[in-house]
């Protein structure tokens, strides 16, 4: 009780931290009157003077009007649950009335009239009290559903019954109290057994995670009906006395009532009971109410009992009625979730529960066969007949393919015009020939408005567990032979580990080359760059490495193709200018500024925020723009030659250097040399690598080292292998050299070193 709404945690909202304030108020309220009455008691337990006598004789009212005090303030601090925790406080406050009136009035007289007006004021607390629990019980349940009405009412009406069934109507009845003072008395217990009817339907709803304060009011509960229908029995024999165990009691259900209010609210609640425990109080009563009434059948019973026992069952057959309605409702709502809506057939969450059966009977050693079927130029039919004809022909498939397979079977539609088929024990011939068959059956025409429809499938094939005892991996296997299959042409095509076995391990390889970005696996080693004129190295280039965990160093040509496919590439070239930035920065700390020259994806140029991404990294490492040099290929400059422009030049306006990589291997047109934003031209490395022994090969650099300079750009040469090379392309000018001769690509430690060893050395 008290608890806001399980799902706001507790610590992330200034309505949190109110209710955490007003819960401290709360608990030095609580403590300051415990500590008053405890020493009003001590005072009046030793007679220290007529002051304590008088608090002692008053405590009742004083506890009362401070648990008051308490619920005001603690619903002060509490927004979500203020209405309920001062609703709660107008029950108390009431009671205190009653016990005011008794107080000052009627204890003073020799007779007190029963009923008297305090009970009027006491009787007000039940319905104060049962609209503050609703409120709660609303907050964290939402609005109360029909079953849950009826769940209170068949817990109320049972635990009545019982109360009555153990004889308390009848003895009430049997004294010579007026009916009026039977009936106030008998008032004070069915409120309670009200109360409690709500409490505990609102226990059953939100489950053990309701939070301690639930649980106070449960007690504080349980004994108002053991004391009030005591009191009831009392009151109607006349035996009731004043300051007896009574009085002690309602006490300590007012304190359980008060310790609900210093409860913290609980992070987090169990979901609601569903299934079987939602109907386990319900039903425990409904037995109850049902033995009742048997009783009632073989001997005299009460009939106060025995109408509470009627309507407990009742209300309970009310219950499995709706109860009823809703299971049909969730099987109905099962079998669509588990349907495609189209074609009438499972789908695919059908299909992988049918899997997973099929894995127990793999690891059994039975066979399984799983075959994809995927309808050839079924986007045709969409674009020159429209969807509503591709619809209809969908509609068709099933049936056609059904007469084909046997009753265990399963025929399902994955999406789209793709459809799998599970059949058991069938080998790799009987597969075979099942997959002709359907093929067949899909070959007949399909009739549509007078017009037959002439379409084609390729079928997949995979039988476990010869090709994998998985059923899951059967279907992706399946998978991989039907694309086989429209690859060549050939209708229908069985798994094949040495045509398809590339395929079968391309999504574990995505993955873990999505965790090595991601993780940090990817490494840069860097190749020094040579500016003959001066003889120095002014600049690197960063090549990307994969430090796999179980295959060791991997090189570009290992993984950039599965990062290219897979759409990785963007992501890749980010942390490799990332990287490549951060040491560019850490060589600069230590009094080395060098060019750094990273190769560009397709996905980078063709994305309108790559500039910014590189202008924030810039920035992030405090680096200037001319620092970086982008390599482009070719081919990737003819792609989309206009997004390619635009992104290029601002990443020159920004001072960038941008580099054509692997220049002469691709379309070499002049026309783009004169439109792109370039500064760099990087003659691939087998007319470097010729140049000493082909003249043609010399004429082919001379030229672009002519052609480069003509339009004001730098031309590096790489795979310069040897001397011979390097002084060759010294002579004829030109201005940067890579390659083996003058160092392998090195991690950035050992390449350091290298560059210290040769500060004073020319290589020329």
């Amino acid at each position: 009780m008290g608890e806001r709404h399980p799902d706001v945690l507790v610590d992330l909202s200034d309505e949190a931290r109110d209710d955490e304030r007003s819960l401290r108020a709360v608990r030095l309220l609580a403590a300051g009157f415990v500590g008053m009455w405890v020493a009003a008691l001590a005072a009046a337990g030793l007679g220290v003077d007529a002051v304590g006598d008088l608090l002692a004789a008053q405590g009742k009212l004083v506890f009362l009007a401070g648990l008051v005090l308490i619920l005001v303030v603690r619903g002060a601090g509490s927004p979500a649950d203020r209405t309920s925790w001062w609703c709660f406080a107008a029950a108390v406050f009431c009671y205190l009335g009653g016990a005011s009136l008794y107080e000052f009035h009627y204890r003073g007289l020799d007779v007190v009239p029963r009923p008297a007006w305090s009970d009027i004021a006491y009787l007000g607390f039940f319905p104060l009290a049962f609209a503050a629990f609703l409120l709660l019980l609303r907050a964290r349940v939402g609005r109360p559903t029909a079953s849950m009405w009826l769940d209170v009412l068949v817990t109320g009406c049972t635990a009545a019954a019982v109360a009555a069934a153990a004889g308390i109507g009848a003895q009430l009845q049997a004294t010579d109290g007026s009916v009026l003072v039977v009936t106030t008395a008998m008032l004070y217990p069915i409120g309670d057994l009200l109360l409690l009817s709500l409490i505990a339907g609102g226990l059953v709803l939100i489950g053990r995670g309701a939070g301690p304060g639930w649980w106070w009011v449960t007690a504080g509960l349980g004994i108002f009906v053991v004391t009030d229908t005591v009191y009831a029995y009392q009151s109607a024999h006349g035996t009731y006395v004043v300051g007896g165990p009574l009085d002690i009691a309602w006490g300590l259900a007012f304190v359980c009532c008060g310790m609900a209010a210093t409860q913290r609210t609980a992070p987090r609640t169990t979901p609601r009971p569903d299934g079987g425990s939602a109907l386990l109080i319900p039903g425990v009563c409904s037995l109850v109410a049902l033995a009742l009434l048997f009783r009632g059948y073989l001997g005299p019973g009460d009939p106060v009992a025995g109408g509470f026992a009627l309507v407990a069952v009742l209300a309970a057959l009310a219950r499995t009625g709706l109860t009823f309605r809703d299971v049909r409702a969730l099987a109905d709502s099962r079998r669509q979730a588990r349907t495609d809506e189209l074609t009438g057939l499972p789908n695919r969450r059908s299909v992988f529960e049918a899997l997973g059966a099929a894995d127990l009977r793999l690891s059994e050693g039975e066979r399984t066969a799983v075959l994809v079927i995927d309808l050839d130029r079924f986007k045709e039919i969409n674009d020159s007949l429209g969807h509503a004809v591709g619809d209809a022909l969908l509609a068709q498939v099933g049936p056609r393919l059904r007469g084909q397979l046997r009753t265990g079977d399963v025929l399902a539609r994955l999406g789209g015009d793709e459809f799998v088929v599970l059949a058991d024990d069938l080998d790799a011939d009987g597969a075979q020939l099942l997959a002709d068959r359907l093929r067949a059956q899909l070959q007949r025409p399909f009739a549509f408005s007078g017009m037959g429809l002439s379409v084609d499938a390729s079928v997949g094939v995979a039988v476990g567990p010869e090709d994998s005892a998985s059923a899951a991996e059967l279907l992706q296997l399946a998978d991989l032979a039907m694309y086989s299959a429209k690859s060549t042409r050939s209708g229908v095509a069985t798994y094949d580990e040495d045509r398809d076995g590339h395929g079968r391990h391309r999504l574990e390889d995505v993955a873990q080359l999505r965790r090595a970005i991601e993780g940090g696996e990817l490494v840069l080693h860097y190749q020094p760059k040579l500016a003959l004129p001066t003889g120095r190295v002014d600049g690197v280039e960063a090549l990307v490495r994969w430090q796999h965990p179980t295959r060791g160093l991997l090189y570009p040509d290992a993984f950039i193709d599965l990062a290219e496919s897979a759409g990785l590439m963007a992501q890749l070239t980010d942390r490799v200018v990332d990287v490549a930035l951060a040491q560019c920065r850490a060589w600069a700390d230590r009094g080395r500024r060098l060019t750094m020259a990273v190769n560009v994806s397709p996905s980078n140029l063709v994305d309108e925020e790559f500039p910014d991404q590189v202008r924030a990294l810039l920035a992030r490492y405090d680096l200037p723009a001319a620092c970086l040099v982008l390599e482009v290929t070719e081919s990737l400059l003819m792609e989309d030659r206009e997004r390619a422009v635009r992104v290029l030049r601002r990443l020159r306006d920004d001072g960038v250097g941008v580099a054509i990589d692997d220049y002469g291997t691709g379309y070499s047109s002049l026309a783009y040399l004169a439109a792109l934003p370039v500064t760099e031209l990087k003659l691939d490395r087998i007319f470097v690598g010729a140049m000493t022994g082909s003249p043609r090969a010399e004429s082919i650099v001379t030229s672009t080292l002519q052609l480069a300079h003509a339009l004001g750009l730098v031309l590096v040469a790489e795979g310069a292998e040897d001397q011979d090379t390097v002084d060759a392309l010294a002579g004829l000018g030109c201005d940067v050299v890579q390659g083996y001769h003058l160092s392998r690509p090195l991690p950035a430690e050992a390449l350091w070193t290298w560059l210290e060893d040769r500060s004073r050395t020319s290589v020329r």
